[in-house]
C-alpha cells in the first residue's frame, strides 16, 4: 500500500466538524471517513481498521475517554498497529503533549478554534503513514530476530545432540573391543583348560592317562598285609531326577558358546560402522547450517530483546527496571490495559510480564485476548501477582500464560524467568 494514501477514520462527537474535517483531507487522502456515533465507534473502527485515527472532541478529556473505550471494545484497535492523532485547541495544548507523552496519542495538532496552519494536520498524518511504514519493518525485523534467536538455540541442541551421540557411538565401539578382546581370553583359556585336562583323562580301564601299566597294576593291586575288607553293602541308587530345564543348555559346549557370542559381537560391531559414519557425514552436511545459526543467533544478541511490564504499581516498575539492568533486555512499561494495547499496536514486544490487577482491567482477560489473537498469540506472558491463591494461578495458566512470578520480586527468580523464555538468554 502506499504511505502516502493510509485509511484514516475521523472520531468526533461533532457531526458538522467532522464532515468538514473530512472535506479538508479528502483531496489528498482519498480513503478517509468519519464516526460520529459513540455507540458505533468500536464497530466503525474493526469495519474501516484504519491506519490514522483522529480523534476531534470538543474536550480533550473526551478523547482519551473515547481512546479508552474503543481499545476496550474494538477487537482490531488492539491487535492492529496505527497512529492517533488528538485534534485540540490552544488551551488544551499542554494537557495534549502529556498525554502524547505517556503515550495515549501518537501526535496532537492545534485545530481550534481556526486553523491556524491548514497543511499542518496533512503533514502530521504524512509523518504518521511514514512512521507505520518503519515500525511495519522494525516489526518484521523483530520478528525475524526473535525467530532468530529460536533458530540459533536449535541449532546448538542440534550440535550438541550430535557430539552427544558420537560419544555413545564411541562408547559404543570401546565396549565392543572390549568384549571382543574379553571373548578371545575365554577362548585361550578354554584350550589351556582343555589341553590340562586332557593330561589327566582316565582310560576304559580306569587307568589315569600318562602312567604306565605297572605302576598302574601295582597302585591297583591290594596289598597282602592289610587285613581283608569288611563286607559293606552297597547303597541304593539315587533316584532318578527329572530333566532341570537348564540341561540342555549346560550340554552345549563351552567352545559353542562362545562361538555364538564372538558372532554376536562381530555383528554388533559391523552394524555400528555404519551408523558412526552417518553421524559424520550429518555433521559435515549440517555444519554450513549450524555456522549460519549462529552467526544469526550473534546478530539477534546485537538487539536487545523487547519486554513489555503491564503494571500499575509505579514502584514496582521502578523495582523491576532495578532488578534487570543487568539483563540483556530493554523494558517498555504500561499502566494500564488500555496502554498496553496501545503498546502492543506500536511494537511487538518479545515477552510480557502481566500484573493480575490493573485498574481498568482484569490482566488474566487480558492474556486471554492476546492468546485468542494470532497475531499476538505467540507471546509468552508472565503474569504478576502479589498473591499465590491456587485458583488466580490456575485461571492464569488456563489463560494461556506460561508462568507466573510472585511478588515481592527476586533478583534471581526473575533473571531466570526471563532467560528461560527470552530463548535462553542470559545476562548482560
Amino acid at each position: 500500500m502506499n504511505a502516502r494514501q493510509p485509511r484514516i477514520l475521523v472520531l468526533s462527537d461533532m457531526p458538522v466538524e467532522a464532515r468538514q474535517i473530512v472535506s479538508l483531507l479528502a483531496d489528498d487522502f482519498p480513503q478517509v471517513s468519519c464516526s460520529t456515533d459513540e455507540s458505533h465507534f468500536a464497530a466503525d473502527f474493526d469495519a474501516q481498521h484504519p491506519e490514522v485515527l483522529l480523534l476531534a472532541f470538543r474536550r480533550i478529556e473526551h478523547a482519551e475517554r473515547h481512546a479508552l473505550v474503543l481499545y476496550r471494545h474494538s477487537r482490531r484497535a488492539r491487535s492492529e498497529r496505527h497512529h492517533s492523532i488528538v485534534l485540540c485547541d490552544k488551551d488544551n495544548l499542554r494537557q495534549a503533549f502529556e498525554l502524547c507523552r505517556k503515550e495515549c496519542f501518537d501526535d496532537y495538532v492545534l485545530y481550534w478554534p481556526l486553523v491556524y496552519d491548514s497543511s499542518r494536520l496533512h503533514m502530521s498524518i504524512l509523518l504518521a503513514a511514514r512512521m507505520l511504514a518503519l515500525g511495519r519493518e522494525r516489526a518484521a525485523a523483530s520478528e525475524m530476530l526473535a525467530h532468530a534467536r529460536v533458530l540459533g538455540s536449535l541449532g546448538e541442541m542440534l550440535d550438541a545432540g550430535l557430539g552427544a551421540g558420537k560419544e555413545h557411538i564411541d562408547a559404543l565401539g570401546d565396549s565392543l573391543q572390549a568384549a571382543r578382546a574379553a571373548g578371545d581370553a575365554l577362548a585361550t583359556g578354554l584350550e589351556c583348560a582343555s589341553e590340562f585336562a586332557s593330561e589327566f583323562e582316565l582310560d576304559l580301564d580306569g587307568v589315569p592317562s600318562g602312567l604306565a601299566p605297572a605302576a598302574a597294576a601295582d597302585s591297583l593291586a591290594p596289598s597282602t598285609s592289610a587285613a581283608p575288607p569288611a563286607q559293606v553293602e552297597p547303597a541304593p541308587p539315587p533316584p532318578p531326577q527329572p530333566p532341570s530345564a537348564g540341561a540342555a543348555a549346560v550340554s552345549v559346549p563351552p567352545a559353542a558358546l562362545l562361538a555364538r557370542l564372538r558372532a554376536h559381537v562381530g555383528e554388533a560391531s559391523e552394524r555400528a560402522i555404519p551408523l558412526t559414519e552417518w553421524v559424520d557425514g550429518l555433521r559435515r552436511e549440517v555444519s554450513p547450517q549450524l555456522d549460519a545459526a549462529r552467526k544469526l543467533r550473534g546478530l539477534a544478541a546485537q538487539r536487545p530483546a523487547c519486554v513489555l511490564v503491564v503494571d500499575d504499581d509505579r514502584f514496582q516498575c521502578k523495582l523491576l527496571e532495578r532488578l534487570l539492568a543487568d539483563f540483556d533486555c530493554r523494558l517498555q512499561f504500561a499502566h494500564s490495559g488500555a496502554e498496553a494495547f496501545a503498546a502492543l499496536a506500536r511494537e511487538r514486544p518479545e515477552l510480557i510480564l502481566m500484573d493480575v490487577q490493573l485498574p481498568d482491567a482484569d490482566g488474566v482477560a487480558i492474556t486471554r485476548q492476546l492468546k485468542a489473537n494470532p497475531a499476538l498469540a505467540g507471546i509468552p506472558v508472565i503474569m504478576i501477582t502479589g498473591h499465590s491463591e491456587r485458583n488466580i494461578l490456575q485461571a492464569s495458566l488456563a489463560a494461556g500464560a506460561v508462568d507466573f512470578v510472585v511478588k515481592p520480586f527476586e533478583r534471581e527468580r526473575m533473571h531466570a524467568k526471563l532467560a528461560k523464555f527470552l530463548h535462553g538468554r542470559g545476562r548482560g
